[in-house]
C-alpha cells in the first residue's frame, strides 16, 4: 500500500488554493472549524487527514488488498506447482541420459526439446502475471485514490474548509486540525450502504 500512499500524497485538497498565496483575497468562512489568521485578519480554515491511518482503517481498502493478495497467492502457488512438476521431468530426463535409456537420439532430443519449450513457457507465463498484477496494484491504487479525492471534495461541500492537507506533507500541524476520522468513517459509511444495495440486489434475482 505505500505505492498507494505516496499517490494520494500528492493531492491537497484546494477549495480555495489561493489562500495559500494570497490571503486578502479569501472570504469569510461560516463553518465553525479551526482557523488560521491571516495578514489583513481573514480566516483562513484548514485541515489534514493522516493518509496512513486512513487506508489502514478503510474497509473498501481492506477488501481490495485481500482481493489482491489472494491472487497473487493463488498465482505463486500454481506458478510453483508448475515449476515442482517440470523440475521432476527435467531430472528423470537426466537420469534417462545418464542410464542410456533412450532408444535413439532423435527420441532423446524431442523430449529434451519439449521440456525446453515447457520452461519457456513457464517463464513467459511468470512475467505475464507479475505484469498483470502490477496492473491490478496501478488501478486499485488508482480506484482508492479516486474514492479518496471524491469523498473529501463531498464532504468539505459542507464542512467548508479552505484547504486539506496530507498530513505527511507537513512539518507539524496541530491535532486540532485532524479530521481523519471523520473521513474514515464516512467513507466506510458509503462503502457500507453500496454493500448493502449490493446485496440486496443479488438477493432479489
Amino acid at each position: 500500500m505505500k505505492n498507494l500512499l505516496n499517490a494520494l500524497c500528492v493531492f491537497v485538497l484546494v477549495a480555495g488554493f489561493a489562500f495559500m498565496t494570497s490571503c486578502s483575497n479569501s472570504e469569510a468562512n461560516t463553518t465553525s472549524v479551526p482557523a488560521h489568521e491571516c495578514e489583513g485578519g481573514q480566516q483562513l480554515s484548514i485541515a489534514y487527514v493522516d493518509l496512513d491511518s486512513l487506508i489502514a482503517n478503510y474497509e473498501y481498502a481492506k477488501e481490495l488488498e485481500m482481493k489482491l493478495v489472494n491472487k497473487m497467492e493463488n498465482d505463486r502457488a500454481n506458478l510453483n506447482s508448475r515449476l515442482a512438476s517440470l523440475a521432476k521431468r527435467q531430472e528423470e530426463f537426466q537420469r534417462k541420459v545418464q542410464n542410456n535409456g533412450f532408444l535413439s537420439q532423435s527420441s532423446a532430443e524431442q523430449q529434451y526439446n519439449a521440456l525446453m519449450q515447457e520452461q519457456e513457457k513457464l517463464q513467459a507465463d511468470a512475467a505475464r502475471i507479475d505484469a498483470e498484477n502490477l496492473q491490478a496494484q496501478q488501478q486499485m491504487m488508482k480506484e482508492l485514490s479516486d474514492a479518496v479525492r471524491a469523498y473529501i471534495n463531498e464532504y468539505n461541500k459542507t464542512a467548508g474548509y479552505d484547504v486539506i492537507f496530507d498530513r505527511a506533507a507537513t512539518l507539524y500541524i496541530g491535532d486540532a486540525y485532524n479530521i481523519t476520522q471523520d473521513i474514515i468513517d464516512g467513507l466506510n459509511k458509503k462503502n457500507n450502504k453500496a454493500s448493502e444495495a449490493v446485496a440486496d440486489t443479488t438477493a432479489a434475482k
